[in-house]
């Protein structure tokens, strides 16, 4: 792909600013498109990556936490290259694994191009509803085109703070309810989410990223990166074994029993229902409120707040 209006784009603080070249760099396979990393901060890392160009961004107070605000800066800071389509992702968990098609053919006319996360059917204000909640950390835009939809979604995140990771929020709500038809969304390869050789309660796991684009699992980094290089553009699908007959109604019942072993429909684990069932409470809500100054004091606040699905 080769295109000198396109650009990939990061945004990072903190210790992923040193270490670009843990997912950031492999996007490097994609000739031609240059790669941006915005850093949010008072200096540029020191240790700073060829093929990676650096923009120092001063950071603003607006959105509470350094981490929110790389979600809902990230969108806005697009202004400040001169670029017509960018592909904005995480700084730390999305590997390229393939060249990339053109910008301009991936989003094919849309403003704003991206997957859907893996449990994708969610309430979300404004529609109310939507069966393609999009993941926000892989992210293609029509930069001039997208203007006025990234900034309601800005002015949104800026306007009222949620949660840390509130932006995905923002990006739905504003997207799916007045958007829509200027949204194009992708197959998952384009944004993979499922562990790799790895069982986690509530999500998919598959054995291999054969058809994989763009892969984001931050568990599974590390096992991703031993097979780059080594996936299929894309995976053989095995045929089904021919009925020799029609079935009878006998065996068409046991057929349909069988397929019942075989995993279909991901839920959400057990705990994290049982989480949320509590947190929806509103006795927990008053005990909580009286219990959190005992909790900051005893310095088990952060322990309970990575343990909460909160975000």
């Amino acid at each position: 792909m080769s295109s000198s209006r396109s650009a990939i784009v990061t945004v990072a603080y903190g210790h992923s600013t040193e270490h670009l070249d843990y997912t950031f760099s492999s996007f490097s396979i994609n000739p031609g498109v240059p790669l941006h990393a915005l850093i949010l901060g008072r200096a540029l890392p020191k240790r700073r990556l060829e093929g990676i160009t650096y923009h120092l961004i001063e950071p603003v107070p607006d959105f509470s936490h350094p981490l929110r605000e790389v979600y809902f800066r990230r969108i806005e800071l697009l202004d400040q290259l001169d670029v017509d389509y960018a592909l904005v992702v995480d700084s730390y968990d999305v590997l390229c694994l393939q060249p990339l098609p053109p910008f301009p053919s991936i989003l094919a006319g849309a403003d704003v191009a991206a997957a859907v996360e893996h449990m994708g059917s969610r309430y979300i204000l404004g529609q109310g509803y939507t069966a393609n909640f999009l993941n926000g950390g892989v992210f293609f835009w029509n930069v001039p085109g997208s203007r006025d939809i990234r900034r309601e979604i800005v002015e949104r995140g800026r306007s009222h703070f949620r949660r840390k990771a509130d932006d995905q929020n923002c990006i739905n709500e504003v997207i799916q309810t007045t958007h829509f038809n200027r949204l194009r969304i992708l197959p998952c390869q384009y944004n993979y989410r499922a562990y790799l050789n790895r069982k986690q309660s509530g999500w998919p796991t598959v054995n291999h990223l054969d058809g994989v684009l763009i892969y984001h699992n931050a568990p599974c980094i590390d096992e991703a990166k031993r097979i780059v290089g080594q996936t299929k553009d894309r995976h053989a699908l095995a045929p089904l074994p021919a009925d020799p007959r029609p079935l009878t109604d006998a065996e068409m019942f046991w057929r349909a029993v069988d397929q019942c072993r075989v995993p279909e429909t991901l839920r959400e684990s057990l705990l994290f229902r049982l989480q949320s069932a509590v947190l929806r409470q509103r006795w927990f809500h008053f005990l909580l409120r009286r219990l959190w100054p005992v909790f900051v004091r005893c310095k088990i606040d952060r322990w309970l707040l990575k343990r909460l699905p909160i975000g």
